[in-house]
């Protein structure tokens, strides 16, 4: 009896040359595919939140395996048929609850707490008027890299979403968004989140005294803050462009505000009252109008005289009509570029008009500092290397180019 035939299969039938020829073939044409695939992940790097890439990555594996048992015979095709099924399973479920989360902290969360129109000056969009640098910074962080949360008062947000947009990936969360490194509030807050380890580098004015020495709940040792300079603004005030005063004396300024002075007749004006306009306590402009009186005492403003929102002093100063005698504080940029009103003039101060030129000059006499604000001891190297570059002639550049005087 003839004893049956062994199957001999096709690998073992093959010749020695025939199978390097198999393995060199199915490797060239593995190139492009490794290729595409590695090209469609960076895609989904670039156009996807980094909480969303997880369930992403895990879909593209499902696909590829997927593949893979259309290729297969026997039991192998049943085992990646599962494991596509079971990748696949997982990563919708991770895609669909990482969506509905992010949707969840888009409407729980104010994008815009304060009075600019943020939407202007985002990083990452097209039409962005926020400044560039004509090429590549030489600092660029990868998703992976710790990044440090940044925070960002309204007359600083330009210059701090420039630098964002330099040095930062473009697929973090957008402005506000869960936990996305790129926030916005006004100064009163973005002090105490600084405080309280929300944020790590906030781009602010000098801090009030309360704000400078802030207890995070629960302790009783204040937190302490390291002010990083990175650029120059200028303390202004503003009238009506009505008024027909065009300059004022520091000292005549600060008789203004001290009450000594009360009508604008005392200072070459008409005979009408001196409306002076304050803002709230903590607020940057306010901190910076206490720190140019010195010792001089401010004057307790009625309540219609204090304003939350520097916008709200603008349009004050701005209706003629209903305050023919009032006068603003602000600084520079945000009076002149972020709020720019037609109704409002820029007072020269001692002679001098307030502008970037005059500011960085030094020749404007109201000018400060303007921070990057850490909690001391508390830097990573993320954050080093962020304030490094915000330092060196690129972030520099941004600072002039967003209006603003740099360091050197």
């Amino acid at each position: 009896m003839d004893e049956p035939k062994k199957k001999i299969s096709f690998w073992a039938s093959l010749p020695i040359w025939g199978r390097v020829l198999l393995v060199l073939g199915i490797g060239a044409a593995l190139i492009p595919v490794g290729y595409f695939g590695l090209f469609f992940l960076l895609i989904l790097f670039v156009v996807l939140p980094v909480n969303m890439l997880p369930g992403a990555v895990g879909l593209a594996v499902a696909l590829l395996l997927g593949v893979v048992a259309l290729l297969c015979r026997g039991g192998w095709r049943k085992g990646f048929q599962r494991a596509s099924a079971g990748v696949a399973l997982v990563s919708l479920v991770a895609l669909v609850g990482t969506y509905g989360w992010n949707a969840y902290q888009e409407s729980i969360t104010i994008v815009d707490n304060s009075n600019i129109d943020t939407s202007l000056y985002l990083p990452f969009e097209e039409n962005s008027q926020i400044a560039r640098l004509e090429g590549e910074a030489s600092l660029r962080f990868s998703p992976f890299d710790d990044l440090p949360v940044v925070d960002g008062a309204a007359a600083l947000f330009p210059v701090c979403s420039a630098m964002v947009n330099a040095t930062y990936p473009r697929n973090i969360l957008p402005l506000n968004q869960g936990d996305s490194p790129f926030t916005y509030h006004n100064t009163s807050l973005g002090y105490r989140l600084l405080a309280e380890g929300e944020t790590d580098i906030f781009f602010g004015a000098t801090p009030s005294e309360e704000q400078a020495h802030y207890y995070p709940e629960g302790s009783n040792v204040p937190v302490e803050f390291d002010l990083i300079p990175v650029g120059r603004e200028g303390f202004i005030f503003f009238t009506n462009a009505r008024n027909p005063v065009d300059s004022l004396t520091q000292d005549q300024l600060r008789g203004i505000y001290s009450g000594e002075i009360t009508s604008w007749a005392q200072v070459g004006g008409k005979d009408t009252p001196i409306l002076p306009y304050q803002r709230n306590r903590g607020s940057g402009s306010q901190t910076g109008l206490e720190k140019f009186m010195g010792e001089v005492p401010i004057t307790e403003p009625p309540t219609e005289l204090r304003n939350d929102l520097m916008s709200g002093i603008i349009e004050r100063v701005a209706d003629y009509r209903n305050n023919p005698g009032a006068i603003g504080f602000s600084y520079y940029i945000y009076a002149a570029q972020l709020k720019e009103n037609h109704n409002i003039k820029l007072l020269s101060v001692d002679g001098v008009a307030p502008s970037q030129e005059t500011i960085g000059q030094g020749s404007y006499p109201i000018t400060d500092n303007f921070y990057m604000v850490v909690r001391k001891g508390e830097r990573t190297e993320e954050m080093d290397r962020f304030i490094a570059w915000a330092l060196s002639e690129e972030g520099q550049e941004l600072v002039e180019k967003s209006g603003y005087a740099p360091l050197r």
